[in-house]
């Protein structure tokens, strides 16, 4: 590889797509594009998708005058880093349980690949190259459907002793409350993420005897919110009341310098962010929360496969300096 200009590949595994980027040394990306993952199908399937994404990426490499050094995966569910290979099942990809994307990769392009959670992933770019950019001590949080969540300290992911650390969607934040998938009850995201919202806010709107609007989505309870609908903004309110609470435990325990919140609850917008920070600051320890900044994420739909092609990049700049030290 000496001589040539190294490149590296970002992959960004989801149910409906695969997200793809070829990224510089400095991680910024310098093209993109996606393909359906075909996720439904089997897990040949999704692989032969992958296939088709690095070489296109090998050639996009190649017209830039370099090529592809190291490959980077976000994927779903926990991810044994250190062997590369999914632990156990994820819903939303069949015939994905227990699968070695690392050694699969590697087998058909003889080029290094590191994979990781996608919610570590998000993380790893909001910290390199997004909203906290040159912070150490970083909590991220993804509010969607559930609540997805990466955790920095000290500039390095945490990933837990058997690689199932961050899932502050499952800190339980209600004794003996509602149950919930993972075979606990009283979770974070089943009080604070979309379904919540739109439960609470059908549950008060049926108590009132007043109508829901059809096929109604977290947005639409915003811009009632914001239009002065009570039942909107008592849902809300309801939402960002345990958000203070869940947060504030992270606080307490962590200290973090950053709050980063993505996701598709967060496009509600900045002034929904700033309530949340107010509500952590009225329920964590004030030593653990002086100076701690929340902000909203703001790499969006790129922010996987900056993530991947940060994780490529950092990783094979780590192995090659213990290599180095080798000789």
């Amino acid at each position: 590889m000496a001589g040539k200009v190294q490149y590296f590949a970002g992959l960004d595994l989801g149910g409906t797509f695969l997200k793809y980027a070829l990224g510089d040394h400095q991680g910024a990306i310098l093209f993109k594009d996606k393909l359906p993952s075909r996720a439904d199908q089997s897990g040949e399937q999704v692989f032969q998708v992958m296939f088709q994404a690095v070489r296109n990426l090998v050639q996009e490499a190649k017209k830039n005058g370099g090529e592809l050094s190291a490959i980077g995966v976000g994927s779903p569910g926990a991810i044994d880093f250190e062997k590369g290979r999914l632990v156990g099942r994820t819903p939303n990809i069949k015939k994905w349980a227990d699968t070695d994307i690392r050694g699969t990769l590697q087998d058909e392009f003889s080029i290094p690949v590191w994979v990781d959670n996608d919610a570590n992933i998000m993380a790893l770019a909001e910290s390199r190259q997004g909203a906290a950019r040159g912070v150490k001590n970083v909590i991220c949080a993804t509010l969607g459907t559930g609540i997805g969540g990466g955790i920095l300290i000290d500039g390095e992911l945490y990933r837990g002793s058997h690689f199932a650390g961050a899932e502050i969607g499952h800190m339980m934040i209600v004794h003996n409350g509602l149950p919930c998938n993972c075979g606990g009850r009283g979770c974070f995201e089943l009080y604070t993420a979309a379904p919540a919202i739109l439960r609470e806010y059908v549950s008060r709107m049926a108590a009132n005897k007043k109508t829901v609007p059809e096929h109604v989505t977290t947005k639409i309870v915003f811009q009632r919110a914001a239009e002065g609908e009570h039942e909107a903004n008592e849902a809300i309110d309801m939402a960002i009341d345990y958000m203070g609470t869940g947060f504030a435990s992270l606080v307490n325990i962590f200290n973090p310098e950053m709050i980063v919140i993505g996701g598709g609850v967060a496009d509600a917008g900045d002034a929904f962010i700033a309530r949340i920070h107010k509500a952590i600051e009225l329920k964590a320890m004030k030593p653990a929360m002086k100076g701690v900044k929340v902000k909203r994420a703001v790499l969006g739909n790129d922010a996987g496969c900056v993530g991947a092609i940060s994780l490529a990049l950092e990783m094979l700049q780590k192995t090659n300096k213990v290599v180095a030290s080798l000789i």
